[in-house]
């Protein structure tokens, strides 16, 4: 709430001294409560609250339920790659859903984050297989995957087509791809806006890649779309 100002300004050296030292005190207080990062690169004002776990922070405006109804629910029997995985938060998402993830990353220390987590949940291969690769590499082998998952990194990859390419290669039939992406106005959390898309334009983007069927959900997840992308056109095997 903002100080209330007065029309009395006090003329005692002591009254002055005493009004510096409390301004000088709040300017300190507030000082030591800095910003936090996010776990999708935007920044936040305020230090995280004591005993508070970041996992359920995340939870509360990731909502990532609503991303795993969409790929079906229950997942199991599923291998699903996590592009980008990062910390592997969508990873364990959706291995608590079922899903064999293959957890791809170009970071050896995001691989080594992952691989503890695994240890502490006694995960097998058979459930989660975590690779380092590099940049460009999407990491997985042919026919290797049910589907795959882009959490908020599609705009950074610098050659789609590549890319793309690659992955469809390692996708079964009918190659569903699941997508995140910020909205294309200013939010809480996330890059600037000059950073992102609206959804129109990486549709877009993604009917140029050869893909035949985009639909996006932007109702799900404050701040976010949803991008559910399948039936890639095989361009060779087509004729065209």
């Amino acid at each position: 709430m903002a100080a209330q100002q007065g029309t009395f300004a006090p003329s005692n050296r002591r009254m002055k001294t005493t009004s510096l030292l409390f301004a000088t005190l709040l300017i300190a207080a507030c000082s030591t409560e800095p910003a936090t990062t996010d776990p999708t690169g935007g920044t936040t004002s305020g230090a995280a609250l004591p005993n508070t776990d970041p996992i359920k922070e995340r939870d509360a405006w990731q909502k990532p339920e609503e991303l795993i109804q969409l790929m079906g629910g229950d997942l199991s029997g599923m291998t699903i790659v996590d592009l980008f995985a990062a910390d592997g938060y969508f990873t364990f998402k959706m291995i608590e859903a079922g899903a064999n993830v293959i957890a791809v990353v170009n970071d050896p220390v995001d691989a080594e984050r992952i691989e503890a987590r695994k240890r502490e949940l006694n995960l097998g291969d058979d459930r989660l297989k975590v690779r380092t690769v590099p940049v460009g590499d999407p990491g997985i082998g042919p026919n290797e995957a049910d589907m795959a998952l882009i959490a908020h990194r599609f705009l950074t990859i610098t050659d789609k087509g590549s890319y793309f390419e690659l992955l469809r290669r390692g996708l079964r039939e009918p190659r569903p791809l699941y997508m995140l992406e910020w909205q294309a106005r200013q939010t809480p959390m996330g890059p600037p806006v000059s950073e992102r898309r609206s959804v129109e334009d990486i549709m877009d983007m993604v009917g140029l890649l050869g893909y035949s069927d985009v639909g996006a959900h932007s109702a799900k997840i404050p701040d976010q779309v949803i991008f559910i992308i399948t039936d890639y056109i095989d361009l060779e095997g087509s004729g065209m």
